[in-house]
Order: structure tokens, then sequence, then C-alpha cells
């Protein structure tokens, strides 16, 4: 019997063990609904994720807080235990795009094309025409070695007092900057700090006095950030006043600011020995794309600085071997730089104005397609001055019998055919030739 009882009681332990674990879950599960009944809710829907536009954006001050999720009238919402809702399937939040990095330039009013004769002064010269009613507007210019002598340090004396001298007339102003033609001890615009800093990154020419001059690679990028500082500084102290109209800007000049690139195919005895102008240039590397991010590079800086003007640039064309179309980069530039700042906001223009350009349309594969295509915002510059020039260069070359006054009227009657907004006249003609200039004044941009 005591064996039987003794029996009994080791089967039914288990099952008094089971009984007490069993009551045991039973009071745990009642206490503990009620405490997590109490705690705060942060994501009801757990497939609902912060935008991704929130967790990469490195300034969390900028970014927009995401809405709650659908059902919550705020992130800590306390849910009743009473209430189990069946979670449902919810919209994911769409994230906000980011802002782009470097983004395009938004295109602003275009200032006014200022129209009319502007009398072109010299450098370091008087200027002519202040009191002449037929001159619209005076074009004024400095040298950049004279305007900066050492890194930063500008020298305002000549385009202060230039611009002090035509502002009681009220005359339009247009300021020009020469930059290149390399060392000044050469005649050249470019600094000597300019030079030293870019090296030996340059390239070689003579110039049309068989000057051996060295100026620096176009692209050349301390060569560009240098000159774009520069652009910066003279727009910063002058693009405020109203009676300053237009600021130049090169990239492709040679010499001065006119277009002048190095593509000559002639041998012309400059080391490396049997080389030429072009050949030199692209083995310092010369490309398209370079040359366009050059332009692109003095554009932008030039309509930045400038933000009241216009920007002049005067085009020309860069032959085999180093460009197959002659006009590609002018062109390029000219589209990219319309099309980021403006459609009138760059001037095209050339500075070979004359009696014997062709009048319009100029056949399509000339060099004065490009010009007459970028209408209505061109501009000019005569060639040199009709007045005491025994060659008469205005006129090709030859007289043909025509006086200086004549050669400035037909000058006036070619650029005017092709709708040009105002043209820069030699000083000399300003002062000796009155009626050629009162005959462009009312012919030029009306």
């Amino acid at each position: 019997m005591n064996q039987i009882t003794k029996k009994k009681h080791r089967r039914s332990r288990p099952f008094r063990m089971s009984f007490l674990v069993g009551a045991l879950f039973c009071a745990f599960l009642t206490t503990t609904e009620r405490a997590f009944s109490e705690i705060p809710l942060i994501a009801v829907d757990l497939a609902w994720v912060a935008p991704s536009v929130l967790l990469a954006s490195e300034d969390f001050d900028s970014v927009t807080s995401p809405a709650a999720p659908p059902g919550l009238s705020s992130p800590t919402q306390v849910i009743s235990s009473a209430v189990q809702p069946t979670p449902t399937q919810r919209p994911r939040p769409t994230p906000r795009p980011r802002a782009t990095v470097n983004p395009t330039p938004t295109p602003i009013l275009t200032p006014v094309l200022p129209t009319g004769v502007f009398s072109l002064t010299g450098y370091g010269r008087q200027i002519k025409g202040l009191s002449n009613p037929d001159v619209d507007g005076i074009s004024i210019r400095d040298k950049w070695w004279h305007l900066e002598p050492s890194e930063g340090v500008y020298d305002w004396s000549t385009l202060d007092a230039y611009v002090a001298q035509i502002t009681p007339t009220g005359k339009k102003i247009l300021i020009r900057i020469g930059t290149m033609g390399g060392r000044p001890s050469l005649g050249g615009n470019t600094p000597d700090w300019v030079m030293d800093a870019v090296g030996a990154n340059t390239i070689s020419y003579y110039d049309s006095g068989h000057t051996l001059k060295t100026i620096p690679l176009f692209w050349n990028q301390t060569f560009l950030d240098k000159k774009k500082a520069m652009i910066a500084a003279v727009g910063a102290r002058y693009s405020g006043n109203p009676l300053v109209k237009v600021a130049t800007a090169s990239f492709a000049n040679r010499n001065s600011e006119d277009w002048s690139m190095l593509d000559s195919t002639r041998i012309d005895g400059i080391p490396p020995a049997g080389s030429s102008e072009a050949s030199r240039m692209l083995a310092a590397g010369y490309t398209h794309a370079k040359m366009v991010d050059a332009g692109m590079q003095i554009m932008d800086a030039a309509t930045a600085a400038w933000p009241n003007q216009v920007i002049y640039l005067a085009i020309g064309r860069i032959d085999r071997p180093l460009e197959q179309d002659p006009d590609s980069v002018a062109r390029d530039v000219r589209d990219a730089t319309r099309s980021r700042w403006g459609a009138n906001r760059l001037v095209i223009g050339k500075e070979i104005i004359s009696n014997v350009m062709p009048f319009p349309p100029p056949d399509p594969t000339s060099a004065w397609a490009l010009l007459y295509n970028s209408r209505p915002a061109i501009a000019g510059q005569n060639l040199a001055a009709c007045y005491g020039d025994p060659h008469c260069r205005m006129n090709g070359g030859n007289c043909n019998g025509l006086t200086a006054d004549q050669i400035l009227r037909g000058t006036v009657d070619h650029f005017v055919s092709y709708d040009g907004k105002w043209l820069e006249i030699y000083a000399d003609d300003v002062t000796n030739l009155p009626g050629a200039i009162h005959y462009a004044h009312q012919l030029i941009g009306h």
C-alpha cells in the first residue's frame, strides 16, 4: 500500500508542476496586457520608414519634417489596448528630390541693348567726341598689367579717370581690358606675375612685326583662374554704374581682345624645328573641348560679374587641323552662354567691319555667316581708321578714288544691313569726319 502510494505521488509531481506554471503564465498575461497598453506607439505601421531624402540629407535643418503615418495625429499618439486594428498596407511617402549640385543659372532679364556710335579710345589716350551729340557712347580700355600690377592689388586710376570724364555727358560706356600678348616688356598685356604663375604652360608665336611673343595656353587653369578673379574685381567696381552698358570678354585672343588663334600651318622657325603654330598647339594638348570649356569659364565669370550689362565677344575662326568646322568653338560658346544666361545677354561681334564686308545674306560657308546668324544681339568695331590712312585698309587696301568720308559712310551701310546695334569707330574718324559720324548716328541701331 505504501509502495503504491509512493508511485502515485511520483506520477502526480509533473502534473502539479504543469498546473503551477500555467497559473503563473495566466497571471503574467493579465499583468502585461495592462502594462503594454500604456507604452507610446512610435510607428503604427512598421512598413513606413523615413523618406530617403531625410536619411540621406546632410543638412537636416533644410529638410521638411515628414508627415505622420496615416492614422496618427502625431508620432507619439497613444493607442488604447481595447482596440487592436488590423494593420493595413499604407503607401510609402514619396521622397522629395534633392537640390542638384551647381545648378544651371536661371536666365535673367537681359539689359537693354545699347545702340549707336561708340568712340574708340586707345589706351592712355584722350577721349574724343565727348561734346559731339552724334557720339552715343565711349569705349575705354586698360591693360591687365597696369590694372593689376601684382596679384590682388589694383590700380584703378586710368579707368576711374575715364569714367569721371564721361559721367557729366551721360554717354554710355564700354569697358575693355587687354589681357593677352604676353609680357609687357614685349608689348603684351599679360602681367609678369601671371606669366610666372603659368610657368611652362605657354606657347610662342611671331606677331605681325615679327616680334617673338610667348603667351599662356588658352586653356591653362592657372591662367583662367587669375583672369576670372580680375574680371570679378572690375565688375565689382563698375557694374553698379548705370552709364556702363557693355563689358567685353575674350578667350581665343593671342594679342588684342579681338579673336586671333594660333592655327597657321606655316613653318615659322620657332622650336621645335619644322614646327608651326598649329603643330605646337596640338603638341601642347589642344582639343575642341578644352577651348569650349575655357570659353565658358570666361563667359560665366563675365556674366556673373556684370549683372547689369551685356557682354561683348568678338568672334573668329579656328582652322584645320585644329578644327574641322572653323566656326564650331565660337558657335558652341555662343549657344551655351545664351542658353544659360539669356538669349541677348551675349552680344556677338566682329572687329574687322569695313566697306568691303559682304552685304547680307553672306555665303553660308563664309566667316560672316556666324555673325549674321547671331542677330539681333550683334555689334562691331571698325578694322581701322579711315582718316589719314593712305592704304585705305577700310576699303580693302585700295582707295579706288573714294574719300575717307565716303569709305566710312559705305562701312556704315554695310554694318547697318546686318542690323548691328552699335559700332566702335576710331577716335581719329570721330574727330575729323563729323559728317560721316552724323550719318552713322542716324542709322545705327534705329
